[in-house]
């Protein structure tokens, strides 16, 4: 027994010896772990700080790809990647590439030079009279920018990349010109503006990214957004007048989006707005049973425009009205929310003897419908006219979306006060009408808007609908 328990006690002993070993051995590996631990940890905290970064590239494209270009083919994105990376003097488009693949630009294709101001401002002082009205631009001000941020970045997929950008109006005016952009980002950092498109009925979603700003270029992420465009005839009081209004954010640029379509390419407000160009001299003639412009040809250019953009796609509204217009876009709000769209559309006659041309409202489904069924009134009415019918573009898209496609057509006199519409008192711009015609001088049109406001509005006009 004695010897049994002397080995007993030597196999206590060895374990005893064992466990300690095995304990100092631990706490020597212990912190060893716990130092890859939080290696570990702040490995995977510099990748989620990286990683907002690049998460819209991630989501784009691999490239950036200028507007117009076509997507590059798979052995052209293999051989891209064995490339190094370009500087962003070299893999950029540039500012002529930008005006080129714009489509503000002359029909023939041809470049039109920007007038280069010797000032530090944005404008050339304002003279309406001038007799060379390319000049008669608005002062100096700041973007109507629909939405600016910082230390955010809108996600959209890249297609134009901008160098030497440093002010964020600069690039939000940019990205105003160009129709395909929903959002951009200028990175202060690399001095790049970056304009990105989204596809009709997404919505607008936003990441962390310090040092960005970005936003929207108009807010046609609204509900019952409505797009607004006018016609501008160049070399004109218009051009003077539209100008002006721009300066105020009235008329047309009180509304969530807008465009400006002319026969060539003018800088209305230098760096800030511009024309489209439609294919058109934008001259008709006068005739026909009323007596009135046979502008229809004129107009179905710049309705081939309006799709040919895109914008109105991004809206619940769509507003021609002319630069001579005096719009309340407030109060056209408040008639517009008494109307739901339809799945053929709905669009307002403004008028009761039938819709007259300085403000038509169009649904969105009653533009499409309109884009895909002119032929079909085209064929109709020349059928009817035993030839073209000898009316104006206002006449000619009622009795087509009224008598053809059976579109809805909501009547509301409270819509506009003009001459040609059986309102004597149009001039006074005190009868609380959503918008007044015509008004074509800065000093006229300014009285009209003082006149319209001196009293608080009442929407009961808007009610009266049938």
């Amino acid at each position: 027994m004695d010897d049994e328990d002397s080995v007993e006690d030597g196999s206590s002993q060895e374990v005893s010896l064992a466990v300690a070993r095995a304990r100092r051995s631990t706490f020597m590996i212990l912190p060893l772990l716990l130092a890859v631990v939080l290696l570990v940890t702040l490995l995977q905290h510099h990748r989620s700080r990286s990683f907002d970064a690049r998460l819209v590239e991630g989501l784009e494209a691999a490239e950036v790809v200028s507007f117009g270009s076509s997507p590059a083919q798979p052995h052209e994105q293999d051989n891209a990647a064995e490339q190094p990376r370009a500087s962003v003097q070299e893999r950029e488009p540039s500012e002529q590439s930008f005006r080129e693949n714009s489509p503000s630009r002359d029909r023939d294709g041809t470049a039109i030079s920007d007038a280069q101001s010797s000032q530090d401002s944005y404008f050339a002082p304002v003279d309406y009279d001038a007799v060379n009205p390319t000049t008669a631009t608005a002062p100096a001000q700041a973007s109507h920018c629909g939405l600016t941020e910082t230390d955010v970045e809108f996600i959209g997929a890249t297609f134009f990349v901008l160098a030497n950008m440093t002010r964020p109006e600069e690039c939000c005016a940019k990205c105003q010109m160009h129709p395909k952009c929903r959002s951009w980002v200028l990175d202060s950092g690399r001095q790049e503006c970056k304009l990105k498109h989204l596809k009709p009925g997404s919505m607008p979603a936003k990441i962390s990214q310090r040092g960005a700003t970005s936003g929207l270029p108009f807010r046609w992420d609204r509900n019952h957004s409505v797009l607004c465009f006018a016609v501008m005839r160049p070399a004109s009081y218009e051009q003077g007048l539209l100008a002006w209004q721009y300066q105020r954010k009235v008329n047309l640029f009180a509304c969530d989006e807008w465009s400006v379509f002319s026969s060539k390419r003018v800088e209305i407000v230098p760096g800030l707005l511009e024309s489209a160009v439609v294919d058109s001299d934008l001259k008709c003639d006068v005739g026909g049973e009323f007596g009135t412009a046979l502008n229809t040809e004129i107009f179905f250019k710049v309705w081939d425009m309006v799709f040919e953009e895109g914008r109105y796609l991004y809206h619940t509204w769509v507003v021609k009205v002319d630069p001579d217009a005096v719009l309340f876009v407030d109060r056209l709000r408040v008639a517009l929310s008494y109307h739901r769209e339809e799945e053929n559309g709905v669009y307002l006659n403004n008028c009761k003897f039938g819709l007259h041309g300085p403000l038509e409202v169009f649904s969105q489904n009653a533009t499409t419908v309109w884009r895909h069924g002119r032929k079909k009134c085209v064929d109709h009415f020349t059928r009817l006219c035993s030839g073209p019918c000898l009316w104006g573009e206002d006449m000619f898209i009622d009795q087509c979306l009224q008598k053809v496609h059976k579109v809805r057509r909501a009547n509301d006199w409270n819509l506009i006060s003009e001459d040609h519409c059986d309102s004597p008192d149009w001039s006074e711009c005190r009868n609380g009408r959503i918008t007044f015609h015509p008004f074509k001088d800065k000093d006229s049109y300014e009285k009209c808007l003082q006149n319209a406001q001196a009293k608080p509005w009442s929407p009961y006009g808007a009610l009266d609908v049938i």
